[in-house]
């Protein structure tokens, strides 16, 4: 380990600088390091006590974090983390001079707050390792911290509450991230895809910038990974009632919870099935309805040449490339777009006779239903569930959606997420789980955990 061996680094590296005072090399990348922390509190030091020893220049630099550096895979990985490097006396010492590349502590932005803490997570690690610090002000806080990545060298920190905890989780995903294979990591779902040998369409772990949200789910025996670079943590495991809840609702009076979250359930049932059984009733199945109702849909129908199917499929086809064009386009234009295009889209269809208004009600109302769940991964197996009961529901009427609503409760029910059933607490049924279910109540929110989580059920 030698200052020759860094120096060849320089040709393919216009931003890697070498000082060079008193015989003593200053190296640091100037794209990663903050020039005012190297100027004040080392090249200044240097010049003004004259250090020319490593015992001074250890004893006379007024530094935080700083390390002595052992070995050639030390010296990189300091280096290109935003350290910089002092060479003397043929001894290397490693300096904290970091420049801040991220967004900073700032608001949600896919998560939107109501009650809660507005603070989130950013790409910084420390700071989002801070965050929940902050919270959770406990020596039973562990932080278990790996370095993945054989390119990358990302830091990925594994957070637990000792004596809350289930041991055996702990010590499965211990074993994945020792394990794990990877030369590159560029966010928290690279981990959370490498962490489970099943694809499932439901997620099994919940992507959240919400340090809150980690800090809640520390207490309830869950644990958390937080990736550097990256400003989502991952909680483990999640479960399917976990969409059905937010973090606010903790936040607020328990009955007006309890109503918000039965609507959250009608909503994510009524985002799969409605097209379905509109198809079903009004192709298959018309002695279920009045006979004035289905005189109506018949008059609403009146010179649309495509069948129901092909119009449900076109209509629900249409809405999504609208709700996709909403998430990716510029903030500024997005909601505006698709408002418009909706508007429009939709009063010219049924004005040109190509599409009923029935419809355009039944597709939207099971759209605005989806709206509730702002999970990425949640949506998609909305959109993949509704789409697989519309056309189970055009070829075979109200016998296809029973069959897809077994399909569903039977794939929901072979779930497993990280050793535990994804159903829970509604299968296996637990009596007590549903003070925190559909119901929330005043004790449960105050002083009771997940027993299934955790035996150590009450918070001191």
């Amino acid at each position: 380990m030698n200052i020759e061996t860094i120096k060849k680094l320089m040709e393919y590296s216009p931003d890697l600088k070498i000082r060079e005072i008193n015989k003593i090399n200053i190296i640091f990348f100037e794209s990663l390091t903050d020039s005012s922390s190297i100027n004040d509190f080392l090249l200044k030091p240097i010049v003004k006590y004259n250090i020319n020893s490593f015992s001074k220049l250890k004893n006379k630099i007024p530094y935080g974090n700083l390390k002595e550096i052992k070995n050639e895979t030390d010296l990189f990985y300091c280096l290109y983390s935003g350290f910089t490097i002092v060479n003397i006396d043929n001894n290397f010492m490693a300096f904290e001079t970091k420049y801040p590349l991220d967004s900073g502590i700032i608001e949600s932005t896919n998560e939107k707050v109501i009650k809660g803490p507005k603070d989130a997570f950013s790409e910084n690690y420390q700071n989002n390792l801070g965050l929940v610090r902050k919270r959770i002000k406990s020596n039973k806080l562990k932080i278990n911290e790996h370095v993945i990545g054989t390119e990358s060298k990302t830091k990925v920190s594994l957070l637990y509450i000792d004596d809350i905890v289930n041991e055996d989780l702990v010590n499965k995903i211990k074993k994945k991230l020792k394990t794990m294979n990877l030369d590159y990591v560029a966010n928290s779902n690279y981990i959370a895809e490498n962490l489970t040998n099943k694809s499932y369409m439901f997620p099994t772990n919940l992507m959240t910038e919400r340090p809150d949200l980690v800090s809640f789910s520390l207490m309830e025996g869950r644990v958390a990974i937080i990736v550097e670079n990256s400003p989502q943590a991952l909680i483990i495991p999640s479960f399917f009632s976990d969409y059905i809840k937010t973090i606010d609702d903790y936040y607020q009076n328990t009955k007006n919870v309890s109503i918000t979250r039965i609507i959250r359930m009608l909503a994510f049932l009524i985002a799969i099935i409605t097209p379905g059984i509109y198809i079903a009733l009004t192709t298959f199945n018309q002695e279920t309805l009045p006979t004035t109702v289905l005189i109506n849909f018949s008059m609403q129908r009146q010179g649309v040449p495509f069948p129901s199917a092909v119009e449900a499929i076109l209509l629900w086809l249409t809405f999504e490339i609208l709700r996709e064009a909403d998430t990716r386009v510029p903030f500024v234009v997005g909601s505006s777009m698709s408002i418009v295009g909706a508007l429009v889209l939709g009063q010219a269809a049924v004005e040109a006779g190509m599409i009923s208004p029935i419809m355009i009600i039944v597709i939207a109302i099971s759209a605005v239903a989806s709206f509730l769940f702002s999970d990425n991964d949640v949506v998609n197996t909305i959109r993949i569930w509704k789409l697989i009961f519309l056309l189970l529901g055009s070829f075979v009427g109200l016998y296809g959606i029973y069959i897809a609503s077994l399909l569903f409760l039977i794939r929901i029910a072979s779930i497993e997420s990280y050793g535990f059933d994804y159903t829970i607490p509604y299968v296996p049924f637990n009596l007590k789980e549903q003070a925190n279910n559909f119901i929330l109540t005043k004790k449960y929110k105050l002083n009771k955990r997940n027993s299934f989580l955790t035996k150590n059920i009450f918070r001191r």
